[in-house]
């Protein structure tokens, strides 16, 4: 026989269902401790939702802007390149 903790003399069978027992019994006393009431609906609580979505997700940055470059989305003139055609060659 193996020497446990608790030396009950139960059978496994009882000793796992009193475990299961009081485990239910503690999360249900959680449940109730803290998670019976929220906090919103008794302090009648709002918060904007940008205010939520900052938060979460951050604020938004500013576009970054290449000084290299004349016009947003263009080639800098130094790098330009002429165009390829792909067309089938001789």
């Amino acid at each position: 026989m193996r020497a446990g903790i608790l030396k009950t003399g139960l059978p496994l069978w009882a000793e796992i269902t009193l475990v299961l027992l009081l485990k239910v019994a503690l999360l249900w006393g959680a449940k109730a401790l803290w998670f019976a009431e929220p906090l919103t609906r008794t302090k009648k609580m709002s918060v904007p939702q940008s205010a939520i979505s900052q938060q979460l997700i951050g604020p938004a940055a500013p576009p970054q802007v290449d000084p290299t470059l004349s016009t947003p989305g263009t080639l800098p003139v130094k790098d330009a390149q002429p165009e390829v055609s792909h067309a089938a060659r001789p």
